[in-house]
């Protein structure tokens, strides 16, 4: 009984992620990976880089990419203050506030709207960061950095993509898919980030992109502290090699250490860089009344962590199944 509960799990876990990347960035990268005969100069010239993106390879972003969604309170300081879809993360301190992530190019203008909403104000925004360097939730770092003055801080691997416009990303890069950010600060595993009384730590969880990473912080709500996470789960994305030609050197061996990582995690409320990773929806509709436990969700974690784990090892039999049925082919040897 319970490894037929097991397989149903993870049926329904599949089945998620199936119909999540029908409208996920990985409908974008496989159009960018097979299309980069395309002049990228003309690309990275664009102010518009969304608009630029759409109608250099006819494709068009997923609307819940760019419709907004009320600023949330997922538990006590912490916010999404995002779109639909794509999650941008609030920090709240009486020094300032912590901001990860923003969305595609015009997300600022969506942001600040919603932290109006809470009686918050941009400019107190001191130190961004992002759970990883696509343009999905990059585009508007520079805008956001120059409008508050704050300080962006990133892992070493993710530093270079963001400083070019995501021009060197192994996967979607030889163009600038969106503006490029001056890092001030490199963050690395274990090292803790501090505003007033947020108490932030780094995880890097590879794989992804090159620099992903997750944040873990413990918060106090109503006499119960809550262990917290902003993860970044390993997605693997279309157009992505693990074994054969892999996308970057070592990216198997990323992946791997982030799943370990991740294992020996557990958070009672988790959130991510895409709302429907975490079932925001399912958890949360627009004017409910606030409650601390509303995202609580131990298990699901470990579930998204086991079903992202059992595609990776599913991706590398597919590849390493693939070079041997090729290799019977142009060898003729059964």
């Amino acid at each position: 009984m319970a490894r037929e509960k097991d397989r149903n799990v993870i049926r329904e876990q599949e089945r998620r992620i199936k119909n999540h990347r029908r409208t996920s960035v990985a409908l974008a990268l496989v159009a960018f990976s097979s299309l980069v005969v395309y002049s990228t100069t003309a690309i990275g010239a664009e102010k518009n880089y969304t608009a630029a993106i759409e109608d250099a390879f006819n494709i068009t972003m997923p609307p819940a990419w760019s419709q907004n969604y009320p600023a949330t309170q997922i538990i006590g300081n912490l916010y999404d203050v995002g779109g639909y879809d794509l999650s941008s993360f609030l920090i709240t301190s009486d020094a300032g506030h912590i901001l990860i992530n923003t969305g595609l190019e015009g997300s600022a203008a969506m942001i600040e709207s919603n932290l109006e909403s809470l009686d918050l104000r941009m400019t107190d925004i001191k130190i961004l960061l992002t759970t990883q360097a696509h343009f999905d939730h990059t585009a508007d770092l520079a805008l956001i950095k120059e409008q508050t003055d704050a300080r962006l801080f990133a892992t070493q691997a993710d530093k270079s993509f963001l400083e070019d416009g995501g021009l060197s990303d192994p996967l979607i890069g030889g163009f600038e898919s969106f503006r490029p950010v001056t890092v001030d600060g490199v963050i690395t595993d274990g090292d803790v980030i501090t505003l007033g009384d947020i108490r932030l730590s780094v995880l890097e969880h590879p794989g992804h992109t090159e620099g992903s990473a997750s944040y873990a912080m413990t918060i106090t709500e109503s006499g119960h502290s809550y262990d917290v996470l902003v993860v970044n789960m390993a997605y693997i994305n279309e157009g992505v090699n693990l074994t054969i030609k892999p996308t970057y050197h070592g990216i198997s061996a990323d992946f791997e250490e982030t799943f370990e990582s991740q294992r020996g995690l557990s958070p009672d409320i988790w959130v991510s860089s895409h709302k429907n990773h975490y079932e925001f929806h399912k958890k949360h509709e627009p004017g409910q009344a606030y409650d601390p436990r509303a995202f609580y969700d131990p298990v699901g974690y470990i579930e998204a962590v086991r079903l992202h784990e059992v595609t990776f090892v599913n991706k590398v039999y597919d590849e390493l199944l693939g070079k041997v049925d090729g290799n019977q082919h142009v060898d003729g040897d059964g």
